[in-house]
């Protein structure tokens, strides 16, 4: 080979490296993650779209198109319009990815890729139409359309009398043949016609076999007694229903159809009724107060002796309370322990130390209660458990705490001790005569002197009277 040929193919070898080198070199600069293809579904150019792009923009397309789009439906002579989108669906995934697989399969090939695309001189368009997502979402929409009330079928139905229960045995009818719609539905969705009336097909549909045992677990219903609650709110009584379920049943299966067969109910009244626990005195709550306090194992037991004493006394219209009366003397023989009383302003041990808490609360419920107060007295000295003015001083022999039934009902008194609140619960029931409401209020004259007032408002806010109930001088 002599010298020239040598450089000739020299030559040509450098040149092949040179333009392999820029092919490679070219492919790997080609790299990117956008779609290469001159492609158009439904209109959207997606060329120059990463994938994602791509389906976001085919799926908002789609949804703008279709989102509104009905399918009317007759049955029996009426009109049915059914909101297909929820049922419809584009796989616009599917498209995406083959969309994007040119140009980005080896990265030797990019360059071959692009020189094709680049020669090419056609731009593809393709047309995505929907399909059904499942035969689930499907259905759902025809259930929301109500095609189903379209049938003639009478389903069997009852209603209960005061006596008796009524059976009307359901009727044949002609109803939808949801098979065969579906698939008349999917031609049409096919064809992308969503404007022809689809005329439903039909089918002899029977009533629904009728469940006796289950209505009857609905109906059935055991006598209970009216009683009282926790909070003396009235229970209401329960009537007893029942019927021979197997009776019924056989009676319901051999009718013809569209027959009103009676089932005599079982009534059992319950022993006590509502109406007379509405009768009994003590339903509603007239006033109620608590204070808080405890103290020592002594003065506590002494509370408890007081509260258990009022608990429970019933005053008739126009009887008057004496606190005194109720609680009998305070001594160690009664179970009443030594505590700390207030003596001419000074604090002393005594035995019957605390009751004073009782006393007080049943007067702040009194109060409250609009009840008629007849005899109150202060403290000495000032208390913690209520402000200036809302006490109720006790002294077996001289000084008492009484109040007036001046309702037109019995009244009873509750009153309860709570060991973890360390607290006194004074409660007044009787009959509520009205809505008025009370407010307390207390006035100083000076530091350790003030008067009580209690101002009755009615139910529409009026002021009704205002009046002194309490006088209390406090020594400093």
């Amino acid at each position: 080979m002599n010298k020239q040929m040598k450089n000739t193919l020299t030559k040509v070898l450098i040149f092949f490296v040179l333009l392999v080198g820029a092919y490679c070199l070219w492919c790997h600069f080609l790299t990117d993650n956008v779609i290469w293809t001159k492609l158009k579904v439904n209109g959207i150019a997606i060329q120059g779209m990463t994938e994602e792009e791509a389906i976001i923009a085919i799926t908002e397309d789609f949804q703008k198109n279709y989102q509104d789009k009905q399918m009317t439906v007759t049955l029996n002579g009426q009109e049915f319009q059914v909101s297909i989108y929820p049922a419809l669906s584009i796989d616009a995934k599917a498209v995406v990815a083959s969309a994007y697989s040119l140009g980005h399969g080896s990265w030797i090939t990019h360059g071959t890729d692009r020189i094709q695309l680049m020669n090419s001189k056609t731009k593809e368009e393709l047309t995505l139409l929907p399909t059904i997502r499942n035969q689930d979402d499907l259905d759902e929409v025809l259930n929301t359309a109500g095609i189903q009330n379209g049938s003639t079928t009478i389903q069997t139905s009852c209603e209960l009398t005061d006596t008796s229960l009524v059976i009307t045995k359901g009727v044949t009818g002609i109803g939808p043949d949801l098979d065969a719609l579906k698939k008349e539905i999917l031609s049409a969705i096919s064809r992308e016609d969503y404007e022809t009336v689809i005329e439903c097909p039909t089918m002899e549909t029977l009533p629904e076999a009728f469940d006796m045992e289950a209505y009857y677990e609905q109906v059935h219903t055991e006598a209970t007694d009216a009683s009282l609650g926790e909070n003396n709110e009235i229970i209401p009584a329960v009537t007893g229903i029942s019927f021979d379920v197997e009776a019924a049943q056989n009676r319901l299966d051999r009718a013809r159809e569209g027959l009103v067969i009676t089932i005599p109910l079982e009534i059992t009244l319950p022993e006590v009724s509502t109406e007379e626990i509405e009768a009994l005195p003590y339903l509603n709550l007239l006033g109620t107060y608590t204070t808080y306090g405890g103290g020592t194992k002594n003065r506590i037991t002494n509370l408890k002796l007081a509260v258990e004493a009022c608990d429970g006394v019933e005053l008739q219209p126009g009887q008057t309370f004496s606190y005194n009366d109720t609680l009998g003397p305070r001594t160690e023989e009664r179970g009443y322990k030594e505590a700390t009383v207030i003596v001419g302003g000074e604090h002393a041990q005594d035995i019957g130390g605390g009751i004073c808490q009782v006393s007080t609360t049943l007067f702040m419920a009194c109060l409250q209660a609009d009840l008629s107060i007849v005899e109150r007295h202060n403290h000495a000295a000032r208390i913690d458990y209520v402000d200036d003015g809302l006490d109720a001083a006790v002294v077996y022999g001289s000084q008492d705490f009484r109040f007036q039934n001046n309702t037109s009902y019995p009244i009873k008194i509750s009153a309860v001790y709570d060991e973890a609140e360390e607290s006194v619960t004074v409660s007044i029931y009787g009959t509520k005569e009205n809505n008025n409401t009370v407010e307390i209020t207390t006035e100083h004259s000076d530091p350790n002197t003030c008067k009580t007032y209690r101002s009755v408002y009615d139910e529409a806010g009026n002021l009704l009277r205002t009046e002194e109930v309490g006088y209390s001088q406090y020594k400093q």
